[in-house]
């Protein structure tokens, strides 16, 4: 038996160490052509504004969205009623202490309408469409949860009741606008982003906006449970305003498969998945979302 184990334990040091074998990154060289990735959801009630920056390969260094966005394209946005040439502006994201540019458009969006969208760079012209007819649902009842559990761990956050309407494929995304000072951290990066923009008690509003997208499948017309984990820091009786919002298929298909995506990239147990880009050429995607009337909510105690 002693030399059975024997023999069992030199043979795997010898396949261990048959197996190894160094590899150099040095001489590699990465043959990379940047493509178009544009990022444009259309709300009603709100002017377009349509992002369109360089992708980059996934080992390339950190860059601001000024460094990789594209001034020089040239965006048609129309509808059956009215078309305009979207302009190159930017917004200062007082968080993060950075500007973030987009091509915005002067008319509001219209419920009820399908909106087409050109895109001209270089030599090449793109095109993608939306039609904005999902419904706004209602949000029923909004409460706070101080710890929740599913396959990645514990977390804090709300939980979202709302009746499902009945008949319609539903693709529901999280939203919650709030005003908050540079003391209230992002969850995912404490003591890592350092605000040196802002006063110190300036008030400026961030967008949490839900990686999840949650689908009405066998639950049609039922009433649907949400367990949401919020982004940022909070304290006792901090308030915000809580969205719904309902997205059209495609748009919903791609944000879905883009957090698949980036938890395998976290986590090695989960399978890597490809990402469908809603608009033939480039990546990205252009689609649509209506948003339920605003929720108030107040959290309760501060954050554990």
């Amino acid at each position: 038996m002693n030399r059975i184990i024997v023999l069992i334990i030199l043979q795997s040091f010898w396949v261990v160490n048959g197996c190894q074998k160094e590899i150099s990154f040095e001489n590699i060289k990465i043959d990379y052509s940047p493509q178009l990735f544009v990022e444009g959801i259309l709300y009603p009630g709100t002017k377009p504004q349509i992002y369109v920056s360089n992708s980059l390969p996934f080992n390339h260094e950190k860059v601001t969205p000024q460094e990789i966005f594209v001034p020089d394209a040239d965006l048609i946005l129309s509808s059956s009623t009215y078309s305009e040439r979207l302009v190159p502006d930017s917004t200062f994201d007082k968080f993060r202490c950075r500007w973030v540019p987009y091509y915005r458009g002067d008319i509001t969006i219209l419920f009820g309408e399908e909106y087409h969208l050109e895109i001209n760079y270089g030599d090449d012209t793109y095109h993608a469409n939306t039609m904005i007819d999902q419904p706004a649902v209602e949000i029923k009842d909004v409460q706070y949860t101080p710890e929740f559990y599913d396959i990645y761990g514990g977390h804090d956050g709300v939980i979202i009741k709302l009746n499902d309407p009945e008949g319609i494929k539903n693709y529901y995304r999280f939203q919650m606008d709030r005003r908050i000072d540079k003391s209230r951290m992002h969850a995912h990066v404490l003591d890592v982003l350092i605000n040196d923009c802002a006063g110190e008690d300036e008030l400026f509003t961030v967008t949490d906006l839900g990686r999840t997208i949650y689908r009405d499948e066998h639950l049609d017309g039922r009433e649907i449970t949400m367990y949401i984990e919020v982004a940022y820091e909070y304290e006792k009786g901090d308030s915000a305003k809580i969205f719904l919002q309902t997205m059209d298929r495609k748009s919903a298909i791609f944000y879905d498969e883009l957090d698949r995506q980036l938890q395998s990239i976290l986590n090695p147990f989960v399978e890597p998945v490809f990402i469908h880009s809603t608009i033939d050429g480039i990546i990205g995607v252009f689609g649509s979302a209506v948003r339920s009337q605003p929720f108030s909510f107040v959290y309760p105690q501060d954050n554990p």
